[in-house]
């Protein structure tokens, strides 16, 4: 993450029920921002498809036809058909909707564990927050791969278990984030008002701290949907995902790898996860420039 934009909304000190007027600048920004906002309506769009497509196609995502398998682009596949003869089509949009599920359900767990465990760390100090940060660094030291494998080879593939081994260990970046933050935070006049109030720490961190630290995360969470996405695929490429006849887009660009000469089979899944990265990238860039008030 840019480091400035996050020093410079760190000090900003907002507060989401007392700065109005920096919200709707930071929208009216934004949607001026053309590439954000257009990425932003590419995203929803494409979402909203995963969920549509599926219910309504004439073909099901997991019904074979072997006697229309690798048929390339037409009328009746849009996508063309896989070596099963299913319509790749339908398939893209279903392997798109496990693919969203996964990461924004990692991404919530993800910013949840990581500003609370970050914010924790940062508002206490001293010795707990040595002992914390040290826990991170422990778990930084472990292979993402060597986990996942670990933890499907012991429970078995399913897609909650993809959830899981993605999110036990991207949370890591979140809570350092988060903590370099609250530390500058945590000696400002509005917590020690707080402080001589007598309102308890742990009202303090969920009122005072975590509020005034809205700006990283929407930021920060525009950048992990993608990297979850990424992760995913990673998984489901290595045969470590969803199962057949279930499918994502890891999975299907793993298949189409093993049928170079059906070429249709690689470039739509790929094409449609390559647009989609560059979408939550722009919006990313979009989000940081809107809630950089100097720009």
């Amino acid at each position: 993450m840019n480091s400035k934009l996050i020093n410079k909304i760190g000090a900003a000190g907002f507060n989401p029920s007392q700065s109005t007027g920096f919200w709707r600048g930071a929208c009216n920004r934004f949607c001026y921002n053309y590439f954000a906002l257009g990425s932003l309506i590419f995203i929803l769009v494409l979402a909203i498809l995963c969920i549509i497509i599926p219910l309504i196609s004439r073909h099901e995502y997991s019904t074979t036809d072997f006697a229309n398998s690798l048929i390339p682009p037409n009328s009746m596949y849009w996508f063309g058909s896989d070596g099963l003869g299913r319509d790749l089509f339908v398939r893209c949009f279903i392997g798109g909707r496990i693919t969203f599920e996964i990461a924004v359900a990692a991404t919530v767990v993800v910013l949840f564990i990581g500003v609370m465990y970050g914010s924790i760390a940062g508002f206490l100090g001293g010795k707990i927050d040595n002992l914390m940060m040290r826990i991170v660094d422990v778990l930084y030291g472990i292979p993402f791969l060597f986990f996942s494998i670990l933890l499907l080879a012991l429970f078995g593939q399913s897609l909650v278990l993809s959830f899981v081994a993605i999110a036990a260990i991207s949370w890591l970046d979140m809570a350092r984030v988060v903590r370099g933050q609250t530390l500058s935070l945590r000696n400002r006049e509005f917590v020690e008002a707080a402080y001589i109030c007598g309102v308890s720490k742990f009202k303090i961190i969920t009122r005072h701290i975590i509020p005034n630290l809205i700006g990283v995360v929407i930021v920060y969470a525009a950048l992990v949907v993608p990297n979850m996405i990424v992760l995913s695929a990673v998984l489901s490429f290595f045969g470590l995902g969803v199962m057949e006849p279930m499918t994502s887009w890891g999975l299907l660009i793993s298949d189409g790898s093993k049928n170079m000469s059906s070429w249709w089979l690689l470039l739509f899944p790929a094409l449609l996860m390559l647009l989609t990265l560059l979408a939550f990238t722009f919006v990313a860039n979009g989000l940081r420039d809107a809630l950089d008030s100097d720009s």
